[in-house]
């Protein structure tokens, strides 16, 4: 049987040439673009914790947000779990794929193949969905996010509401929409209210409200 050492190696021939087609860099799972108006695009091979078998992880990183740890990483080391946008590749409405390490190498090869033509169907349409800086994100409204609509549901599996309100607040504070920004921020944390749930980002809220208003009160 493929081991995931060997997957990872036959990769070389099919999957990663496709990636790198469309701006990939990276080896041995993990690949990334350079910046481009503001976005990194990730994806990873992520192994099945039982063995066996893998997905793909695709993610999307904005290159002036610290990832969900807070932290900025380097660009050169971004992987997919330091996205907020994240979707796991299928060709299914609501359920991923896993592809088998095969019992052979032709049999590996062939799994590798279908993960190739899904993720040129499938996982650059979901890319798609970030080109567009930084209307992409401040169409989103608050709305939308309390009716988890199309609008949000194309950014993948979905962080939760604060956190997306968070990454659209820094937007709108990045490109000087600074009532946007305040409105966001207003309405996260009211949303979060007394509960404890999301209360950790109140701060961080603050301070885009804090900013924003400093730099309206220079305009």
């Amino acid at each position: 049987m493929t081991d995931l050492k060997k997957f990872k190696q036959l990769l070389k021939d099919t999957f990663e040439q496709e990636l790198k087609k469309h701006g990939f860099n990276g080896t041995g799972g993990k690949y990334r673009t350079k910046p481009n108006n503001h976005f990194i695009y990730t994806v990873n091979i992520q192994a099945d914790k039982n063995g066996g078998c893998c997905c793909v992880e695709l993610g999307v990183y904005i290159d002036f947000i610290p990832n969900p740890l807070g932290a900025h990483v380097p660009f050169n080391k971004v992987s997919s779990y330091d996205c907020d946008f994240r979707w796991r590749l299928s060709d299914l409405e609501d359920e991923d794929l896993w592809w088998s390490y095969g019992e052979t190498e032709i049999e590996a090869l062939e799994n590798i193949g279908h993960m190739t033509e899904t993720f040129v169907e499938y996982g650059l349409q979901y890319f798609g969905s970030f080109i567009n800086f930084p209307e992409c994100l401040t169409s989103i409204s608050a709305e939308d996010i309390e009716q988890r609509n199309k609008n949000v549901k194309r950014l993948g599996d979905v962080l939760t509401d604060t956190r997306l309100a968070l990454v659209i607040s820094r937007v709108h504070l990045q490109v000087n929409n600074n009532e946007q920004a305040i409105s966001f921020a207003t309405w996260a944390i009211n949303r979060i209210g007394d509960k404890i749930v999301g209360s950790a980002l109140i701060p961080e809220f603050n301070e885009i409200i804090n900013k924003a208003t400093a730099v309206k009160r220079l305009q």
